[in-house]
């Protein structure tokens, strides 16, 4: 049910609506290394898988998705190998999304640093906690952070919708017209 594409994406507006940044880098393919904070369950991991198919659609890009919950160091130099080989045969940048980047020690982050600092890789960070304060400020100043907001209850409510669609389930006493979960009109 994760969105691939970028109109696929419910509720984040205020990052993802016209002129903005991140709007404008998607347009531009180009897309830089960036952190995304926000609450649990508001876009972080879809918004970055969006972002990774738009740039393979754009350019031979290799995208791997790791969590910093079970990403050892010798996991990130091997990736960061692959990519430096990618980068010089192939002509082929690296993406490397880390859910809950905020759980990486000095060691790991400091791993990522020169490798983000020189483009070998493009780091995309998914965090629920404060980049400021979890984040080594060598590596965040090398990324744009993004602030994602709680989704609201209608974007929540047209993500529903759109899941139980997608199975041909409908929900009984769903009024058409309205669109509304509960079934009641609105009056004129």
């Amino acid at each position: 049910m994760r969105p691939s594409v970028l109109a696929e994406l419910i509720g984040q507006n205020k990052v993802l609506g016209e002129d903005t940044l991140l709007r404008t880098l998607l347009e531009s393919h180009e897309i830089p290394s960036i952190i995304l904070w926000g609450p649990p369950g508001c876009g972080k991991t879809s918004l970055a898988h969006v972002l990774a198919s738009n740039s393979k659609k754009q350019s031979s890009t290799r995208f791997v998705s790791l969590s910093a919950t079970s990403a050892s160091v010798d996991i990130i130099r091997e990736v960061v190998k692959q990519a430096q080989n990618e980068r010089k045969l192939l002509k082929r940048k690296t993406i490397v999304f880390f859910d809950e980047i905020h759980h990486f020690n000095k060691t790991q982050q400091n791993t990522l640093l020169p490798h983000v600092e020189c483009g070998t890789i493009t780091l995309i960070g998914a965090t629920t906690e404060n980049p400021s304060f979890q984040i080594n400020s060598a590596l965040l100043s090398r990324c744009r952070v993004i602030v994602l907001e709680k989704l609201s209850v209608e974007a929540m409510e047209t993500i529903l919708l759109r899941a139980l669609n997608s199975f041909g389930i409908s929900i009984l006493g769903q009024d058409k017209e309205a669109g509304s979960m509960d079934g009641s009109k609105e009056t004129e």
